[in-house]
């Protein structure tokens, strides 16, 4: 991971609840500030899931560079230690052009991580991860039990049922004698915070619901079907990340015959309404150095301090 150099403009984060309108925003600031796009998403990064993660289209990616989208396969498990490497890694190669990078994606954690640093945590050592992973196989509501008592400031970071997460903060806690949360409080930022300018879109609820419901009628409309068609054939292992993808498992338990159509359609609307919710929750309490933009005043003024670093 290089270092980043002393004196330049602020990297451009632009963060928000899933189908918030970030990308196309995005796109508009790059092309005002000579920009590329990196990606700050989780679901994003994987291969197969170009429609039903909403990653950028062919025809968006084409208008400004686009970085680290649909590079990962879905087979192999990833982190938040690899994105931020990967994402510094682009961030100085886009300095180096003289383009200005630009950070948009819904993952609190990748951004956290990346202003406020990662913890250089020691092994919990194998009697720990034994103990998370036989909690893990009882039921995921008894590890995230022990993972609040262990740990409740790290817990509640943890939006949903992420048993990765969760066994990460059940076995540092058990294994070092030191809860997660403590190790990263104890981290320095990798990106400065003279060095971002942080944007948050923070739109209405019924519109963003209205918006994810719409949304994902047209992402069966468009080939999603077919997509978790060839995720079901790949036979992946159904305990990695990319297979909890919201859509996924609904899609593959209509395809088996187990639920109609419409009540997979149903679900996965709902799981991405509650995902969202989350995500307000989330940036809510973290993203508090962040500009928060509700309306199309609030994006007025965002671009015109961004526009203030880049004339």
């Amino acid at each position: 991971m290089g270092k980043l150099p002393d004196n330049l403009k602020p990297v451009i984060c632009i963060a928000g609840p899933t189908a918030s309108g970030k990308s196309a925003w995005a796109i508009d600031i790059a092309k005002s500030v000579d920009g590329e796009i990196i990606n700050a998403d989780s679901m994003q990064v994987y291969d197969a899931l170009q429609i039903l993660s909403a990653r950028p289209s062919h025809a968006d990616m084409a208008e400004v560079p686009h970085h680290l989208f649909g590079h990962v396969p879905i087979t192999q498990q990833y982190s938040t230690g690899i994105w931020v490497k990967e994402a510094v890694d682009c961030i100085l190669n886009c300095m180096s052009r003289g383009k200005t990078p630009i950070l948009v994606g819904g993952t609190g954690l990748y951004f956290k991580a990346l202003t406020e640093g990662l913890a250089d945590i020691p092994d919990p050592g194998q009697a720990a991860l034994s103990y998370a992973e036989d909690l893990s196989a009882q039921s995921i509501e008894a590890l995230r039990e022990e993972a609040e008592r262990l740990d409740p400031v790290a817990t509640a970071l943890v939006l949903g049922a992420d048993p990765h997460r969760l066994m990460r903060i059940v076995s540092v806690a058990r294994g070092t004698g030191k809860p997660l949360s403590v190790w990263r409080s104890e981290t320095k930022a990798i990106l400065p915070r003279a060095y971002w300018f942080g944007a948050v879109l923070m739109p209405e609820r019924s519109w963003l619901y209205d918006r994810i419901n719409r949304r994902f009628e047209k992402m069966m409309e468009t080939g999603g079907i077919e997509e978790v068609k060839m995720v079901r054939n790949m036979k992946v292992d159904p305990a990695l990340t990319a297979m909890k993808a919201i859509g996924v498992p609904p899609f593959i338990e209509f395809l088996e015959g187990k639920i109609s159509y419409e009540e997979a359609v149903s679900r996965a609307q709902r799981d991405t309404r509650r995902y969202a919710k989350r995500q307000f929750t989330w940036f809510r309490g973290q993203a508090k150095h962040w500009h928060s933009v509700k309306n199309s005043n609030d994006r007025r003024e965002c671009r015109q301090k961004i526009s203030h670093f880049y004339v």
